[in-house]
């Protein structure tokens, strides 16, 4: 894969995982089932409802300490738009890829043939609670297990495949996968397994725009 970085690092998740996050350069929480509601992300048959998708970023503008572990040190002056109440096209974008990254490591993790277990979700819970004051206890409860699942997933490959074969199984991951983003937020990225930001500012959250919605099942 290629392409170079984008502002948003994935600070100490993207130091403890592998080298491959940081050329993805996304960041972001973990995504929910298919629901009633218009869809920012698809990845094969799971969905990430808008609503839950602009609740996250709020959530990583308002709380600087979990911003900082999944962003880096990232002013939260640079995660505003043009438009009032809007956010920047990259950050948007660097959260739904994140989105697409974790979805595609439970994916690989099956294929592999492995199983997220219990200890495997507290050995992710355990590097958040070591990064951020307070821990996982920062995220809404209803966010929470599906971001932990993400963590989880990506630490459990790289423990059981190594730096080199994560990476492959990853790329491999990427290639393979159906992304589908909302023209709201972007274009995935085939070559680049980025999100490409749209051509105008980010509408502010919670904006009407039903064109832009991706259908959900």
């Amino acid at each position: 894969m290629g392409g170079a970085a984008s502002p948003y690092d994935l600070g100490v998740l993207n130091r403890r995982i592998t080298s491959l996050i940081a050329a993805v350069a996304v960041a972001g929480l973990a995504a929910t089932g298919c629901s009633e509601q218009s869809a920012a992300v698809r990845v094969g048959d799971t969905t990430v409802s808008r609503s839950d998708f602009e609740d996250e970023l709020d959530l990583f503008y308002e709380d600087d300490e979990l911003r900082t572990f999944v962003f880096g040190q990232v002013d939260r002056a640079q995660l505003r738009g043009d438009l009032a109440g809007g956010y920047a096209q990259q950050y948007v974008g660097a959260v739904a890829g994140l989105h697409v990254q974790f979805l595609v490591a439970e994916t690989v993790l099956d294929d592999e043939g492995f199983e997220l277990t219990d200890d495997d979700r507290s050995a992710a819970e355990d590097l958040v609670e070591q990064a951020v004051p307070g821990g996982v206890d920062r995220l809404p409860d209803d966010l929470r297990p599906d971001f932990l699942d993400g963590v989880a997933a990506l630490t459990r490959l790289q423990d059981e495949l190594g730096e080199e074969e994560f990476n492959e199984a990853m790329t491999a991951g990427f290639e393979q996968a159906d992304v589908d983003i909302s023209s709201r937020y972007g274009t995935w990225d085939t070559d680049q397994f980025t999100v490409t930001p749209p051509g105008g500012p980010a509408a502010a959250p919670g904006a009407a725009d039903p064109a832009s919605d991706l259908a959900v099942g």
